[in-house]
C-alpha cells in the first residue's frame, strides 16, 4: 500500500521501523514542527523526524494539517492509508477522507479506557495491572472511532512510564503489521467501542508530580513511577527541590509523621507516608546529576528523622520542558 505515516514522539518510532522494513510504499512522514526544547530552548526534531531523515524519507511538517493547501499536498501523495502514532494532533475531515482504506491510528490502551494524550501514564497513576494498545479506524473524536484490533499486557510492580510504554509501542509496531496486511486481504473488520467505560488521560502537568506525604506509599510508588521521566515527582529537601526517580513500597507501619525519614538502609531511604513507608532509591536534586539513595546519604548527610516536604512546590524542576512522550 502507499501510505502516510504522522507521528512525533518516540512511542511512534517502532511502528515507522516496523513499516520500513514491510512492502508498504511510505510517501511521505508527517510530523509536529521542530519546538523548543531543553535548557537553551534550542528548536529540536521529533524522534519521527530524526528517524525519517536517517532514511532519506520526505518530511512534512504543517503546523495544523486543516489548510486547503496541506490537504492539497497530502491528497497529491495519493495514499491508500494513513497510519498514524503519537502524532499530537486530531485530524480533520478532509485528511480522514484521503485514503481508501481510512486512517488508523495506535493508542496506548484498551480503549475506550484511558483516551487522550497520556494513555500509559495515567494506567500508573491509577494502579491499573493490566493495559495494552488498540488500534483503531479514526473519526473525527478524540479516540473514538471503531476498533480494529487490540492486544492486552500485564503491568509490573516496578514498571514505570519508560519501560511500560517502550514495550507497548513494540508490541503495537507487530500489532499494525497484522492490521495492515488483514485490511488488504479484507479480513479484518471494525467494532465500535463499547458505549460504556470510557475515561480520559490528559496531558501531565509540573502540579501533578507534587508529593504529598500524608497519601499511601503504594499511591505515592504510582505516582513516581507515572511521571518518568516528566514532569517526575518531587519533593523539598533543605529549601531545595528533589525528583524522585525509583521507588518501592515497604511494607512496614509508618511510625513517623509522613514525610520523615524512618531510615537509611543500604538499598534506600525509607520514608513515613500516610500508610507504610516508601522506599526512596533514586533521586536528583535541584541542578545535579541523578545519584542512588546511597549517594544522596553520603553527600547530604541525611538521617533519620529529618523531613521532606510535602508543600513544596514545583519550581526548580531538574527538567526545564517537557519531553516527546506522547503516546496517543
Amino acid at each position: 500500500m502507499r501510505m502516510i505515516f504522522m507521528g512525533t514522539a518516540p512511542f511512534a518510532c517502532p511502528t515507522l521501523r516496523t513499516l520500513l522494513a514491510s512492502p508498504h510504499q511510505i510517501m511521505a512522514v508527517v510530523t509536529q514542527p521542530d519546538r523548543p526544547r531543553g535548557r537553551g530552548q534550542q528548536a529540536a526534531a521529533s524522534a519521527v523526524k530524526a528517524l525519517a531523515l536517517a532514511h532519506h524519507l520526505t518530511i512534512l511538517q504543517p503546523a495544523s494539517l486543516r489548510p486547503a493547501a496541506v490537504v492539497g499536498a497530502l491528497a497529491a501523495l495519493q495514499p491508500d492509508i494513513i497510519v498514524v502514532v503519537a502524532y499530537g494532533n486530531l485530524l480533520p475531515p478532509a485528511v480522514l477522507a484521503l485514503p481508501s482504506y481510512g486512517c488508523i491510528n495506535l493508542h496506548a490502551s484498551l480503549l475506550p479506557k484511558y483516551r487522550g494524550a497520556a494513555p500509559v501514564n495515567w494506567a500508573l497513576m491509577h494502579g491499573e495491572t493490566v493495559t495494552g494498545y488498540t488500534i483503531m479506524q479514526m473519526d473525527e473524536h478524540l479516540d473514538t472511532g471503531p476498533i480494529l484490533w487490540r492486544e492486552e499486557c500485564a503491568i509490573t510492580p516496578e514498571e514505570d512510564a519508560v519501560s511500560l510504554g517502550t514495550r507497548l509501542a513494540e508490541a503495537g509496531a507487530e500489532g499494525m503489521s497484522k492490521v495492515l496486511t488483514a485490511l488488504e486481504c479484507g479480513t479484518l473488520t471494525a467494532q465500535p467501542q463499547p458505549e460504556s467505560g470510557a475515561s480520559y488521560a490528559p496531558k501531565l502537568t509540573r502540579e501533578l508530580g507534587r508529593l504529598h506525604w500524608q497519601q499511601p506509599a503504594v499511591t505515592l510508588h504510582n505516582l513516581v513511577r507515572a511521571l518518568v521521566p516528566w514532569p517526575g515527582a518531587t519533593t523539598g529537601w533543605r529549601d531545595t527541590e528533589v525528583k524522585i526517580w525509583r521507588t518501592r513500597v515497604r511494607a512496614a507501619p509508618a511510625a513517623s509523621p509522613p514525610g520523615t525519614i524512618t531510615a537509611v538502609l543500604p538499598e534506600g531511604l525509607c520514608v513515613a507516608c500516610g500508610a507504610e513507608q516508601l522506599l526512596i532509591q533514586e533521586l536528583q536534586p535541584a541542578s545535579r546529576r541523578r545519584m542512588s539513595a546511597r549517594e544522596f546519604v553520603q553527600g547530604y548527610r541525611a538521617q533519620p528523622g529529618e523531613s521532606f516536604d510535602q508543600d513544596h512546590a514545583a519550581t526548580n524542576s531538574a527538567a526545564d520542558s517537557a519531553p516527546d512522550t506522547a503516546h496517543a
